[in-house]
């Protein structure tokens, strides 16, 4: 079985170091060890966030029988935390939503990569709703978020590798309770 891990973002400089590009940020720091990944192969659309099922229908189409794996931000979840899951909606998320719509169907594996801000004293912080979210996830990523995705990389990195491995439910309960 072949599996194509999918960081969601947006194309161009302009939007490159945003949290809304975390999961490609992510991704350019352990794409040396996804290479090494047997069964593992890496498809970054080329169209805007809200667009992406156009590319991953089309790529789908040339490369039958992959199994997907979509890694994209989360705004919902504490910024430098993950979670997997399988076979759920889109929860609000425009570039899964596509996907979902263009595949027709939403039995695929998902990385989410918290991007929720804390506050000053690092509790958390009740995440952006409303007109707020675009200004938030079209935001730079700081030094600091940077730093606590480099240190996240590393369990994200092995995620993967189990869920190529031994499937996404076994990854998602070794992982999703930490």
């Amino acid at each position: 079985m072949i599996y194509t891990l999918v960081p969601l973002g947006n194309p161009g400089t302009k939007y490159e170091r945003t949290r809304h590009n975390i999961a490609r940020i992510l991704v350019k720091m352990i794409k040396d060890e996804l290479e090494s990944v047997s069964s593992l192969e890496l498809f970054v659309p080329v169209t805007f966030m809200n667009e992406s099922g156009k590319d991953v229908s089309r790529y789908l189409r040339y490369n039958e029988g992959r199994q997907v794996i979509v890694m994209y931000d989360d705004k919902d979840l504490p910024y430098g935390t993950f979670r997997i899951s399988h076979d759920r909606g889109d929860g609000g998320h425009n570039g899964l939503k596509s996907i979902i719509e263009y595949l027709g169907k939403k039995d695929f594996t998902r990385i989410r990569i918290g991007i929720a801000p804390a506050d000053t004293d690092g509790k958390e912080k009740i995440p952006p709703h409303g007109e707020e979210v675009q200004d938030y996830v079209l935001g730079k990523v700081t030094d600091g978020e940077e730093n606590t995705i480099k240190e996240i990389s590393p369990k994200v990195l092995e995620a993967i590798k189990a869920i190529v491995a031994d499937g996404y439910q076994k990854a998602m309960e070794k992982f999703n309770g930490k």
